[in-house]
């Protein structure tokens, strides 16, 4: 713990103040279909599919839909088309041949009903080949900022088939405003996030987005500024690797082993925040390393996930505590603002 004529808190204290807080991301849905095909089903063996003949599901004509013919279309005669009686044509009775009708699907009707298919974050990935990433310049004033978006991984800026976004969070103790607002010149647009008094330990913000592969960099770029209680502010990356399995749903979200106290991205703290337009230049090896349940993770850039920054407030001790003990120490209530612009990667 440094000290000085009022008491700051460092990373390691401001993790364990922070580890309850937590934002989610959109999911990823490729929209594939897992509803069954349109013309096979488990719902019926001959009039679901259809042999040769029949109406509730067959490939031809008639009333059953088994694999001879016939009226009804059994492996007989009959009119009811199953292999036992009816007029469905299902492999028992029935008339819906399997369970909603024609084409026999196992959800709802031909073709099937599509559905969601939950993966890992990085089960798609980007490789970007260019590394201007995000700079705000194709917002037009006419969403809120909790539903702009951009693409990445095009050849140019703001294209591409993934996407990304900002989102903010804070202590519990009031709620940040964020905001597109006037960037760093000549940039029109830039990300504001700002709370007035906050009290707890600060707040924090960052980007979400698809999964990005930025080896082939050597680091991240990007303009702040704003002011914190410590006068420097905290960025982390998120990955797969240091990010825990979604919690309701494990087949999707990351793949580290541990808890919220041992899946952590790699860090880079105490960097300066001033009333300035700075340009923050963080190459991988800056980064303190993350951690994934035992094992250590090392940043090379890939199988990025997002960005994270926080902006904390100072503590001073608890002046009811005799001056030789070594806390409880105390928030020191404040005002924080970060704006933050041209993110790009350093090649």
């Amino acid at each position: 713990m440094r000290m000085s004529s009022r008491f700051v808190l460092e990373g390691s204290v401001l993790a364990l103040l922070i580890a309850g807080a937590s934002c989610t991301k959109p999911s990823i849905n490729n929209g594939t279909s897992t509803g069954g095909s349109s013309g096979t089903s488990t719902g019926g063996q001959t009039g679901a599919t259809g042999g040769s003949t029949g109406s509730g599901g067959a490939n031809a004509t008639g009333t059953g839909g088994s694999s001879t013919t016939g009226t009804g279309g059994s492996s007989t005669i009959g009119s009811g088309g199953s292999s036992t009686t009816g007029t469905g044509g299902s492999s028992a009775t029935g008339a819906t041949g399997g369970v909603t009708g024609t084409g026999g699907s196992t959800i709802g009707g031909t073709g099937g009903a599509g559905g969601e298919i939950v993966q890992k974050e990085c089960a798609t990935k980007t490789k970007l080949t260019n590394p201007a990433f995000m700079n705000f310049e194709n917002y037009d004033g006419t969403v809120t900022v909790d539903k702009y978006a951009t693409a990445f991984g095009g050849a140019t800026i703001n294209t591409g088939t993934a996407y990304a976004g900002i989102y903010s969070f804070g202590d519990g103790s009031t709620t940040p405003t964020l905001s597109i607002m006037a960037g760093h010149p000549p940039s029109n647009w830039a990300a504001s996030q700002s709370v007035s008094q906050a009290s707890a330990w600060g707040m924090g913000g960052g980007v979400w987005m698809g999964c990005a592969d930025a080896s082939s960099y050597k680091g991240i770029s990007f303009w702040v500024r704003g002011s914190s209680g410590t006068g420097t502010f905290s960025f982390d990356l998120n990955m797969e690797s240091t990010t825990p399995p979604d919690a309701t749903n494990s087949a999707g979200g990351g793949t580290c082993p541990g808890t919220t106290d041992t899946c952590k991205g790699p860090a880079k703290d105490g960097i300066p925040l001033t009333s300035d337009w700075t340009q923050v230049q963080l190459l991988w090896s800056d980064f303190a390393p993350g951690i994934s349940g035992t094992t250590s993770v090392i940043p090379d850039g890939n199988d990025i996930t997002g960005l994270l920054w926080n902006v904390p407030l100072a503590f001073h001790l608890d002046p009811t505590v005799p001056a030789d003990a070594a806390g409880p120490y105390i928030a020191i209530p404040g005002n924080l603002l970060i704006n933050v612009d041209d993110i790009s990667f350093i090649q």
